[in-house]
């Protein structure tokens, strides 16, 4: 299967996802979950029109743009977004990702923040550190349907104000949680991390 991708004809497998086959950044997608076209910092131009790379197949004669001023000027601004409500300082990839945008959050005014949460610490394992969470939806794929099929974390809240816990907001220990780190695994920001980690 061919097709054209900022004006470079390539072939990919009939299945394949765009993401595959374009160099695009992404944020919400893992090879190992299902979470897909949630973060739109993958979005492409097909034909025209903006698609989310992680949840596009290829087909036959597509025309994909990856690199115009339009798509650059959205993901710079998602970029400023997250860094303006969320604490990004144990996201380098994300942090790298913005300096190769040019991604400048203070010239935007203060928004509503996911900073300040303090960090939940229910288990000897792992903390939960929602304050850093970008609301990617990796840690509940993978607990879920994607790796583990143990639904320990569920999705509560709107807006800025969405973000993982446990189901009735009940500590870890009290639900099917059996702390493979799975969760941990997939997190791009440390919003959870080992707790072995943690100094004091």
């Amino acid at each position: 299967m061919r097709l054209k991708v900022n004006g470079k004809e390539v072939e990919a497998k009939e299945g394949a996802l765009l993401l595959e086959v374009a160099p695009v950044p992404t944020l919400c997608h893992h090879p190992h979950t299902e979470t897909r076209g949630v973060c739109r910092l993958c979005l492409v131009e097909v034909n025209g029109r903006l698609a989310p790379a992680c949840a596009t197949e290829v087909r036959e004669g597509m025309e994909v743009r990856t690199d115009t001023e339009g798509l650059k000027a959205l993901r710079r601004t998602l970029l400023e977004w997250l860094a303006l409500t969320t604490d990004l300082s144990l996201a380098p990839g994300l942090l790298g990702l913005m300096a190769a945008y040019g991604a400048e959050p203070g010239r935007w005014k203060e928004a509503p923040s996911r900073r300040g949460r303090p960090p939940i610490r229910d288990n000897p394992f792992f903390l939960r550190d929602y304050a850093k969470c970008v609301n990617c939806r990796r840690c509940v794929d993978a607990c879920g349907d994607g790796i583990m099929g143990v639904y320990a974390l569920t999705l509560a809240g709107r807006g800025l104000q969405a973000h993982p816990t446990t189901p009735l907001d009940r500590p870890l220990p009290e639900t099917p949680c059996v702390f493979c780190g799975n969760c941990v695994q997939v997190c791009p920001t440390g919003a959870l991390r080992p707790l072995a980690l943690e100094v004091g």
